[in-house]
């Protein structure tokens, strides 16, 4: 162990002889095991540490250091697991001017050797998910590995580390890093840069993950040989990802491990065209959900965890997806970074544009009907102008869309529009009951369109496609903006005459 360290005081002597105890100074042995709890979302871990100390009859001092590290000193938090009815801990304090050091005193009626736990926060220890996927040749199937990479810029080496991983989003009012820099009680202020008291307050203490630390029980351990496995848990809205056996955490070398393997993952081809781009060309994407998978006749198939998804969430990270040719070759087809994808959920990843399915759109019909139009004189200079100013009217436009598909398969087609007023939708499940209302608006009729439709937000509506191999697909649908209290001398045709 390279910068914590834990130095015993043992003082001997009997309390009725007046002359001085002998002291001896005692270095502890090294770490019997640690388990690290790594919560992403606060930059935090929870340390948990066992030792085996040896202690004589009377009072054992017991010096706790940790220069150089992120440590939270107020988090600290020492415990005796055997013969507490005869060791017991009388007091903590800390050395005068130093922020990097604690002392414990400890009352032993024995000598010989008891288990302790040391429990504390420290910041600098992160770690993300990535995700490999490598779809088949004919882009119906999907072999999926996941990744956790463990990062280490504590200052400080965990060896024989047992490693957990929480996704989930906790709180906290100050961050670990911060508590871990603050002056040393007593010591002088830290210029430009006040500093809150040494005790910790309630807000202080990371409640949330210390509830989800008492709560989780101790896992089981596993054997270090073998390949490393992630065991996955849930527990309220958390789940617990850890990694089997134990390893060397080191500092600034990050560790990358397996955390799923699922193979025949089913996989769809997704093609879509947005107004949101430029609106004229298809777009090809992968999609996938994290669901459990299922056999021939739909039920679930029994795996273990590594070898399924619908167990657990995927935490969020990098998914990179990959073609292979029938010579086994590789092709990167596209990658996106995804954000926390829950149970049931589903993964889309961006493969690029596809030329294979084109779309032209053609305007067919215009038409002003149900104006509204209002008319007066007004004076200029010596002549009377004759105004029509048109405060309501409705402006229908008729569209016809030409779709064509060039692919050897069913290819499944979501076309987005743009509408510039609130819109309301008459779609495959009926005319809506403000279809015919005076109210402003965009009224969009899509209800002869053979396929799914959907208002997506108050501009938006999609229509959905399956297109067979080579067809040429029509599509027709109008809207009508009623355009309501039209500004003055719009659309106005002036008139004169003398006075």
């Amino acid at each position: 162990m390279r910068k914590l360290t834990i130095l015993a005081s043992m003082l001997l002597g009997v309390l009725w002889n007046t002359a001085s105890a002998d002291v001896d100074l005692v270095t502890i042995p090294t770490r019997e095991g640690v388990q690290l709890t790594i919560y992403n979302s606060e930059d935090i871990t929870m340390v948990r540490e066992h030792r085996l100390l040896t202690v004589k009859p009377g009072i054992n001092r017991i010096q706790f250091t940790w220069s150089a590290t992120l440590i939270d000193p107020t988090s600290i938090d020492f415990r005796i697991l055997d013969h507490v009815d005869k060791v017991d801990l009388v007091d903590t304090t800390f050395p005068s001017g130093r922020n990097d050091a604690l002392q414990w005193n400890i009352s032993s009626k024995m000598a010989g050797k008891i288990p302790v736990e040391i429990r504390y926060f420290t910041s600098g220890i992160t770690w993300k998910a990535d995700y490999v996927g490598i779809a088949n040749q004919d882009e119906t199937k999907l072999n999926v590995t996941g990744y956790v990479r463990v990062y280490n810029n504590s200052g400080e080496l965990y060896d024989n580390a047992q490693t957990r991983l929480v996704v989930g989003t906790i709180n906290l009012v100050e961050k670990i890093a911060d508590l871990a820099t603050r002056p040393a009680p007593g010591g002088p202020p830290v210029p430009k840069r006040p500093m809150p008291p040494m005790e910790p307050t309630v807000e202080t203490a990371p409640r949330a993950a210390l509830a989800l630390e008492g709560a989780i029980e101790e896992a089981e351990e596993a054997d270090a040989e073998g390949e490393k496995k992630v065991v996955k848990q849930g527990l309220s809205e958390y789940f617990l990802f850890t990694i089997e056996g134990r390893e060397d955490i080191k500092e600034k070398e990050p560790k990358r491990l397996v955390s799923m393997k699922v193979a025949d993952v089913p996989l769809e081809c997704i093609y879509k065209l947005t107004d949101r781009e430029r609106g004229d060309s298809f777009t090809k994407f992968y999609r996938f959900k994290n669901e459990k998978l299922l056999d021939e006749q739909g039920n679930e198939i029994d795996l273990p965890a590594m070898e399924n998804l619908g167990l657990s969430p995927l935490p969020d990270g990098m998914v990179r997806l990959y073609s292979e040719y029938v010579n086994k070759d590789l092709a990167y087809v596209g990658g996106t970074v995804t954000k926390y994808v829950p149970i049931g959920d589903r993964v889309e990843v961006n493969v690029g544009r596809d030329p294979d399915i084109t779309i032209v759109r053609r305007q067919k019909d215009q038409q002003i009907t149900n104006v509204l139009a209002r008319q007066y004189k007004r004076r200029i200079d010596d002549e009377f102008v004759m105004y029509y100013d048109m405060i309501d009217y409705d402006e229908t436009f008729v569209y016809e869309e030409e779709i064509v598909s060039g692919k050897p398969v069913v290819a499944k087609a979501e076309i987005e529009r743009r509408f510039d007023a609130n819109v309301v939708l008459w779609g495959s499940d009926g005319q809506p009951k403000d279809w015919n209302s005076d109210e402003e608006g965009a009224y969009v009729d899509l209800h002869e369109i053979d396929g799914r439709v959907e208002r997506v937000d108050q501009n938006h509506v999609k229509y959905f496609l399956d297109l067979n191999p080579g067809e040429k697909r029509f599509v027709k649908y109008s809207v009508t903006y009623k355009r309501r209290k039209v500004g003055p001398e719009l659309n106005q045709e002036k008139k004169r005459e003398r006075l």
